[in-house]
């Protein structure tokens, strides 16, 4: 297939990376054009703008960090939308919220381009070894034609009727990851200023019915104090704000989800927000005065 691909960053370039090593023509375009050498160094193209990306391909893919970015993107005489012709189908990877997903989708159906909003469930480490998992959200034809790729890139798909209940479930899913690395975090900070190694709790709670691959992993990170991102503190911000949206639009109530924000935005405002969500322990660790 004849593959645009905007979108660079953590996730973004080694899912990229995967469809080109899947055998697919591939053309990319990222804000920053350097980012993009690797995938061109081993045979991929590189585009000059979002609209130049995104004509006379057979799929486009767009993977960026919110809705303004998705915007920045799609929008005026050089963006995707204006690159794509009736009958063309875009993919966004990005999670940009429920109100972005239903703009794109009105956008799209406007002009006769079919539509799928496809957030990613996973880390940088998963995107590289294409066992991300997708929920996909479209209309059957627009998945049908994307679903070759997208299994090309993950290790399951999720799929359902609409770019909404997509963009939906990908904020329930980080709601609820969003609590867990909070209260854990939380738990060894808890157990630190008394004196616990975290390496023993996490020892000691993996051992427990409340045990998960969330915290082994994460676990082990905050003994290295390693902070690199494979999930930035200032994405799951976005991610839990996003949440928060949708909720006031719907109506529902989300208490933990708010707290859990805040706690995130606090980190961000210390100067955490571009490492890695386990960071999160090493901002509680500081306000306990204490250390692992």
């Amino acid at each position: 297939m004849r593959i645009g691909f905007l979108g660079l960053g953590t996730i973004g370039e080694p899912i990229a990376n995967n469809l080109r090593k899947a055998g697919h023509d591939l053309t990319v375009w990222n804000r920053t054009a350097s980012k993009a050498d690797h995938i061109v160094s081993k045979g991929g193209k590189l585009a000059r703008t979002p609209r130049e990306c995104a004509a006379g391909r057979d799929l486009v893919f767009v993977c960026v960090s919110d809705e303004k970015a998705l915007e920045a993107v799609l929008a005026g005489p050089d963006g995707a939308l204006a690159g794509l012709a009736k009958g063309d189908v875009l993919v966004d990877l990005s999670t940009a919220g429920v109100r972005a997903a239903r703009s794109v989708a009105e956008r799209a159906a406007t002009a006769g381009v079919e539509f799928v909003a496809c957030p990613v469930l996973g880390s940088k480490t998963a995107a590289e070894q294409a066992q991300i998992v997708l929920v996909a959200g479209g209309s059957a034809t627009a998945r049908a034609r994307a679903r070759p790729a997208l299994h090309a890139v993950s290790v399951r798909m999720f799929e359902l009727e609409h770019a909404t209940d997509a963009a939906l479930m990908k904020l329930c899913v980080n709601a609820v990851g969003g609590a867990m690395i909070t209260g854990f975090c939380e738990a060894l900070a808890l157990g630190a200023s008394g004196g616990l190694e975290v390496a023993r709790i996490v020892e000691v709670l993996q051992a427990s019915s409340f045990h998960s691959p969330l915290f082994l992993m994460k676990g082990e990170l905050i003994e290295r104090n390693d902070w690199a991102p494979r999930f930035a503190v200032a994405l799951a911000e976005k991610d839990q704000r996003l949440a928060q949206e949708a909720a006031a639009e719907q109506g529902a109530k989300i208490p933990i989800n708010e707290a859990v924000r805040r706690l995130f935005a606090d980190a961000v405002e210390s100067g955490r927000g571009g490492k890695d969500i386990a960071a999160v322990a090493d901002h509680l660790f500081e306000l306990a005065k204490t250390r692992k």
